[in-house]
């Protein structure tokens, strides 16, 4: 590093990218039922997704997601990918 000046612009650009990168999250109001229905056709349409990747996709708070997810499993509708 030749100087203070770069050190802080590369800083600086690492820190813009990684804004660019990053992603808000809006979590919406959701009932049980609802999230079960919306977790089935967002799979239909996405076979295989991590439940993170289906909460955000859906605005879905990760701990309702991941209980219906898991109670889904357990009704046989949705299985693990191998």
């Amino acid at each position: 590093m030749k100087s203070r000046t770069e050190f802080l612009e590369r800083a600086i650009e690492a820190y813009v990218q990684d804004i660019r990168d990053s992603k808000v999250v809006v979590v919406k109001s959701w009932t049980e039922p609802k999230v079960r229905t919306a977790v089935v056709k967002y799979l239909r349409r996405h076979p295989s997704a991590f439940v993170s990747e289906i909460c955000e996709a859906l605005g879905i708070d990760f701990e309702l997601g991941f209980r219906v997810v898991r109670s889904l499993m357990e009704d046989g509708i949705v299985d693990r990918t191998p």
